[in-house]
């Protein structure tokens, strides 16, 4: 179904692009992403939520998404949110930060950091800033949500992996991605743009390199100009289009691209990830009984009470487990060997003394009496808390979930780069124009305290300014922190963990179905 405005646009430049195609420009060039063709793949519609049975069977596991129209009209959140609302009981509460327009914006600076504001700030401003929440939603608002009937119960209900916060004035727009995770997604304000493509098309999106351990994706198009004489295979992808309205929720499949413009002036979603669950075990489930679950009475794997550091897009312990358990059954044993082999290659860019220790660390969590390898039984005795404990030792925190982002997101060669700019040989700097290069700038656009770090370790004899001499001899211990952080992308060729492997296998085994 396209909206009405899509369809216009199909009807004005239908002649334009019948020129284009005689000069042998495709169909759609430099056009938005879908300009290539008209939507026509059907999205299944419903203003009844299907029983947990029949939403595993159609839908789940065939990996099929789900428009559920009007199906979040029952959480208290779509009546509930307004701006004052929000800032009144949730005002103190802080929130992840990104750029509206993902492939292009920088990460905004909010009242805590980079990329980290509160809730309350984030209304004040929201309106005239390129500001866009996507969070983990703080545990305190879970009381406005409600979790669907559908996956309510059983091991879907049982396995919510987390649950995020998306918020803007609209104008937000995504890339062409993919998601690691199910989820339903729940519209409480506003209007968003749904287009999505078939798992099976990937072959043809242009993907962006990134190491297979990484079982999300997206694709190097521009979605507001796509240059299809450089990605030609776009050509090739039918897709869906789809408008969805404050009410309106969607299951979105794992693996499934799809690429979201929001509109009005307050646009408010939450996202509920579940796991990749590969069966589905209805215990708990009451079909006599079928009701929506306020979320706060639920568990979620990686809650996240709205302050310190958060655990946005931690690993899924639960499929952690079971490959543990694959490599028991596969050895006889799961060894702390193998263990940390399998760390070592999924992460070779963090190879050192501090990161060998605290994976021996988790080695521990799991393996209390010291024996150095667990039997298939011992493995699968593993409880959600230990499995907990043992994943936050074993994975670094992504550095957007901290309050030290700005080392790891502002780019140490930049930061260098704008000194010697404004520091030229015999010459001197203020510090007052160094913090006001350094936060508005538009390649460092860093805060002011982190700006006080640098130029406090620059050692400058005198405090309100500092020579060529003393910036060459100080700055890169000054900027040590920064350039520390600075990672290298491993090459394809090398990417041997054994998560891309399964997930690989995966894939390769859906593409080879749909071609049956």
């Amino acid at each position: 179904m396209l909206p009405t405005f899509a369809l216009l646009t199909l009807y004005v430049t239908s002649g334009v692009r019948a020129a284009l195609e005689d000069d042998g420009i495709p169909t759609g060039h430099m056009e938005p992403f879908g300009g290539h063709r008209r939507a026509d793949v059907l999205i299944e519609e419903t203003k009844v939520i299907p029983d947990p049975w029949t939403f595993w069977e159609k839908y789940v596991k065939p990996e099929t998404p789900l428009i559920l129209r009007g199906a979040a009209r029952k959480s208290p959140a779509l009546d509930l949110w307004t701006e004052e609302y929000l800032d009144k009981h949730y005002g103190s509460l802080e929130v992840r930060l990104e750029g509206k327009l993902e492939a292009t914006s920088r990460i905004p600076v909010g009242s805590e950091g980079l990329g980290r504001d509160k809730l309350g700030s984030f209304l004040k401003h929201y309106h005239q800033t390129d500001s866009y929440i996507v969070s983990q939603l703080p545990e305190p608002m879970y009381r406005d949500v409600t979790v669907l009937s559908c996956m309510s119960c059983g091991n879907m209900g049982g396995r919510i992996v987390e649950v995020d916060l998306w918020m803007s004035s609209g104008d937000s727009q995504s890339v062409l991605h993919k998601d690691a995770f199910n989820q339903i997604n729940c519209l409480m304000n506003g209007t968003k743009r749904w287009k999505f493509v078939d798992s099976k098309y990937e072959p043809y999106i242009h993907k962006t390199y990134e190491p297979d351990r990484e079982i999300g994706g997206r694709s190097d198009i521009n979605v507001n100009q796509v240059d299809l004489l450089r990605f030609p295979n776009i050509t090739k992808i039918h897709y869906s289009d789809y408008m969805l309205y404050a009410g309106d929720c969607l299951f979105l499949p794992k693996g499934y691209y799809h690429q979201v413009d929001s509109f009005d002036t307050m646009n408010v979603a939450v996202s509920m990830l579940f796991s990749r669950i590969q069966t589905f075990e209805d215990n708990g489930c009451d079909r006599e009984n079928q009701r929506n679950i306020p979320l706060n009475e639920m568990e979620v794997l990686w809650s996240w009470p709205g302050h310190g550091i958060m655990t946005m897009g931690n690993m899924d312990v639960w499929n952690l487990k079971a490959n543990y358990v694959k490599k028991a059954e596969y050895y006889g044993l799961a060894t702390k060997e193998m263990f940390l082999e399998q760390y070592l290659l999924l992460f070779p860019d963090r190879v050192s003394d501090d990161y060998i220790n605290s994976l021996l660390k988790a080695w521990d969590v799991i393996d209390p009496e010291g024996k150095g390898q667990l039997t298939v039984d011992e493995v699968l005795a593993l409880d959600t808390a230990t499995l907990v404990e043992h994943a936050l030792q074993s994975d670094l925190a992504d550095p957007s979930n901290t309050l030290e982002f700005e080392y790891s997101y502002i780019d140490a060669r930049d930061i260098r780069h704008l000194i010697f700019s404004l520091v030229y040989e015999g010459g001197t700097l203020t510090k007052d124009d160094f913090i006001k290069e350094y936060t508005t700038n538009p390649n460092v656009g860093g805060t002011e305290k982190f700006a006080l770090e640098i130029w406090e370790n620059l050692k400058s004899v005198n405090p309100e300014f500092i020579t060529y001499g003393e910036v060459v001899s100080n700055i890169d211990k000054a900027l040590e922190k920064w350039t520390s952080r600075l990672t290298l992308d491993v090459p394809p060729e090398e990417d041997f963990s054994s998560e891309s492997i399964l997930w690989r296998d995966e894939v390769e085994t859906t593409l080879k179905k749909d071609e049956l």
